[in-house]
């Protein structure tokens, strides 16, 4: 059986027909991957720079890329990460408000003992005021229980959202019919969210003041 030719690369054609060749990926480039082990990070942790190191990028390239991608899923999925430390505070607040913070105190250099402190001023507010951190709360609330779905939309999708594209949600898959959601995101709005519950309350102690 006879061998198949070798391509004629003098073929102006022949161009067209091999794969497009990709750049190389550079070390500090944020790729897909990363952008979802990062969320996946500050979910987990609540700290932008140790997610940041996690996936080998700094802090500060963090908040700039995430100011590049306003209002995209990325920018969602950083929303929900935040959401989702809610709990942890409330669960850390707890543990110090019993156990207190161990402090260490150095006296010339060498450590002579150690105090325990209550102070939970700072977390008392952020538990108190979560509307006030933040941006987009209850779309973060929302797709809280959607934050996998979100971030498969992240790694394999636009990094932006598509015309008419609906953000997942509890009942809500990805790129659902766009009247389902809108009826399903109006019904969260007037009976689940909490956000939205405490905006009509401080509208309404707003006309009664």
């Amino acid at each position: 059986m006879p061998e198949d030719p070798m391509p004629d690369t003098t073929d102006p054609s022949h161009a067209a027909k091999l794969p497009a060749r990709t750049r190389p990926v550079r070390r500090n480039e944020w790729t897909r991957g990363k952008m979802v082990e990062f969320l996946r990070e500050l979910a987990a942790t609540q700290s932008v720079a140790h997610a940041a190191r996690a996936v080998g990028m700094s802090r500060a390239s963090a908040y700039a890329l995430r100011n590049r991608m306003k209002k995209t899923p990325f920018d969602l999925g950083w929303e929900v990460a935040l959401e989702m430390g809610f709990g942890q505070l409330a669960h850390a607040l707890m543990d110090r408000a019993i156990n207190g913070v161990e402090e260490q105190r150095f006296y010339h250099g060498e450590l002579v003992g150690t105090v325990r402190r209550y102070d939970n001023r700072l977390a008392q507010w952020v538990l108190a005021n979560p509307w006030r951190v933040g941006r987009s709360q209850m779309a973060r609330e929302y797709s809280s229980d959607a934050f996998e779905r979100l971030l498969e939309r992240i790694e394999s999708a636009s990094l932006n959202w598509e015309a008419d594209e609906p953000v997942p949600g509890r009942s809500v898959d990805l790129f659902e019919d766009p009247e389902v959601a809108s009826e399903e995101e109006a019904r969260f709005a007037r009976s689940e969210s909490w956000y939205a519950a405490q905006v009509e309350e401080e509208a309404k102690r707003g006309r009664r003041a």
